[in-house]
């Protein structure tokens, strides 16, 4: 085993048109979703998949709070992220050191961030039944909003 590659994540170049591809069809597949099975058919089925694939980053469980893991995992990518709680409302701003290249090639009417379906799998696996309630691109970043549900 190549202990040395498990200490510092490998990186590699990749287009800034292949991240705005993908950035795009997470949006064009979203609202795809709403409009063949409506807006709580397409919620249910965004939930659960943020529910996987929050698991496929190696996440587990961190301290108390699945958040701070999810926060320190995406500070180690290179994201600076701050948040605030108010009641059941969680919001999270990630300055992103891609998005003033990326967001200015994004074609489709509706862009998203697909870390919002990350960040929501963190809080959901505290709060099951939590939602994503907006995810607006910044020039910098993103700023999500998220129902909790207790």
């Amino acid at each position: 085993m190549d202990t040395q590659n498990q200490a510092s994540p490998r990186t590699v170049p990749v287009s800034v048109e292949y991240l705005a591809f993908l950035h795009d069809q997470l949006a064009e597949n979203q609202q795809r979703l709403k409009e063949l099975l409506g807006e709580s058919q397409a919620r249910a089925i965004f939930c659960i998949s943020a529910d996987k694939l929050v698991s496929t980053i190696g996440s587990g469980r961190y301290k108390t709070d699945p958040m701070e893991g999810i926060l320190a995992r995406l500070s180690e990518w290179g994201f600076h992220v701050s948040r605030k709680e108010r009641g059941d409302v969680a919001e999270v701003e990630i300055k992103c050191p891609l998005a003033e290249t990326v967001h200015p090639r994004l074609t489709t009417s509706s862009p998203k961030c697909p870390l919002g379906e990350y960040v929501l799998g963190a809080v959901r696996l505290e709060d099951s039944k939590s939602q994503l309630l907006t995810n607006d691109l910044l020039s910098d970043g993103v700023k999500l909003k998220l129902q909790k549900a207790r």
